[in-house]
């Protein structure tokens, strides 16, 4: 028995980041990791003067920071992977503690507490300008200017503010990162049998968002950690594990949050399908007899929009987000009537499963793009930035085949959807209701729908080849 308890430690231990050598003392040494946010921050604040400093194209640093690393690939690339590290490092969590330490703290008023705030101010600021004014965040001033304001707000939020409501409401990122983290083999948590012992829970003391880890296995949530490990300082039982790829997804979550369901409904709205639609479908020789192409023509011959102005873009990103409510909700409110379940509670526990499709799917064009884009965008920019002379070259082109291995992502995570649509309807036990099958089907509208429209979309490149360059952000 001792030897079992004994292998079982072992086991556990070395599924345990933090217990690794040069990771763990890194993660788990408040110097250390402070020191890298440090060096993040004075790299991020570089690159917002050095916009304002060099607002024309020729500034490649600032661009390529941001739009080459920072969201389409750094982000993408962490969240299905080790979940919600970017936080970990984060330079405005840096200085989200420091001003909430020096500041007010006053309480957020409670019509404030809403996780979406965050990721309508990301959608209006962000994604309405990128379909609409494709042009805009290509040059350095509007992208030193968008870090700015978000900068500001930060500050000023934590400043007022306790218990790291910025993280929590008002970063845009935030509810994304939250919600997706899901996907990701690491998990937060503590030694149990130490906690069950514990008369002075040192790791909910010491956590500025006043959580307990202790809770989180329980729960099937880690609710709005951002990994920033000061638990880990307080508490040598505090633990991140190596665990099943998207382990909380697979288990009956205990208070299920309503606005993680509506982030991974927006956002594959947002993202996924109005990418689909208007990157992708609007390059090929189909592109002429695409709604959102039609609707924009005829509303530039009535309006005369300025030529930076992409009408067809904002239509594509209105029914991006359409089609993602009408086959989430849609199907949902189907399938909740064939089981004769309560919508909400149904909504709530079901739709966890749509987090792969934008995260996992994004893998496809995140990698695609980093052999042909956002890597010589990145290095040229550091280089620029630096002053250290050197300038590469893409590590592919857009054309070469073998870039289209990527695409395999996208299947995985339609499929991977599916799956977890079914799982989590069983853990309820909707599997035992005799129309079970027809309500299954329509739970799963939203996956089915992503899927035949990659197949589509592919079948559309090759049945009717780009008759245009499409130039990328």
């Amino acid at each position: 028995m001792q030897e079992v308890k004994i292998t079982l430690i072992e086991k556990q231990h070395s599924n345990n980041i933090l217990s690794m050598p040069i990771i763990g003392t890194a993660l788990t040494n408040p110097k250390i990791l402070n020191g890298i946010r440090i060096f993040l921050l004075i790299i991020f604040l570089y690159a917002i003067i050095y916009g304002y400093v060099n607002p024309t194209k020729e500034n490649l640093f600032t661009t390529g920071l941001f739009w080459g690393l920072f969201w389409p690939f750094f982000m993408v690339i962490t969240l299905p992977t080790v979940g919600r590290f970017f936080c970990t490092v984060c330079p405005h969590g840096f200085l989200v503690r420091f001003f909430t330490n020096i500041g007010l703290k006053k309480n957020l008023p409670k019509s404030l507490k809403n996780p979406l705030i965050g990721l309508f101010l990301l959608i209006i600021s962000y994604w309405v300008v990128i379909y609409t004014f494709p042009t805009v965040f290509n040059k350095p001033l509007p992208t030193a200017l968008l870090f700015t304001f978000f900068t500001i707000l930060a500050i000023v939020i934590s400043f007022i503010f306790s218990n790291g409501v910025h993280c929590k409401y008002f970063c845009p990122i935030g509810s994304i990162c939250t919600s997706f983290n899901r996907v990701g083999f690491t998990w937060l948590s503590t030694n149990q049998e130490a906690c069950s012992s514990c008369k002075k829970p040192e790791c909910t003391i010491a956590c500025p968002y006043k959580l307990n880890p202790s809770k989180f296995n329980e729960k099937a949530s880690m609710d709005t950690c951002t990994l920033c490990m000061e638990c880990a300082y307080a508490c040598n039982e505090v633990k991140w594990d190596i665990r099943k790829w998207g382990y909380s997804l697979y288990q009956k979550i205990k208070k299920p949050q309503s606005y993680e369901v509506w982030t991974y409904i927006l956002i594959i709205g947002v993202i996924t399908i109005t990418m689909k639609y208007h990157h992708g479908l609007s390059r090929t020789g189909l592109a002429d007899s695409l709604p959102w192409n039609i609707i924009g023509k005829k509303l530039n011959e009535v309006f005369n929009f300025p030529h930076f102005v992409d009408v067809s873009g904002f239509i594509a990103l209105i029914m991006g987000i359409l089609s993602a409510l009408i086959f989430a909700i849609g199907g949902f409110k189907l399938a909740s009537k064939i089981l004769n379940v309560d919508y909400k509670n149904f909504f709530n526990s079901i739709g966890y499963a749509f987090a792969p499709i934008m995260i996992v799917g994004g893998l496809s064009h995140a990698l695609s793009f980093f052999f042909a884009e956002y890597y010589h965008q990145f290095l040229n920019g550091i280089s620029q930035g630096f002053h250290l002379g050197f300038t590469v070259e893409p590590l592919a082109s857009r054309k070469d085949a073998w870039l289209r291995v990527f695409t395999i992502f996208t299947y995985i995570a339609g499929f991977w959807s599916m799956y977890l649509v079914y799982h989590r309807m069983k853990l309820e036990n909707y599997h035992l209701h005799p129309k079970f099958k027809l309500a299954l089907i329509f739970a799963m509208a939203l996956p089915i729908f992503y899927v035949l429209l990659s197949i589509f979309q592919q079948y559309a490149f090759m049945a009717y080849p780009p008759t245009f360059t499409h130039h990328h952000h």
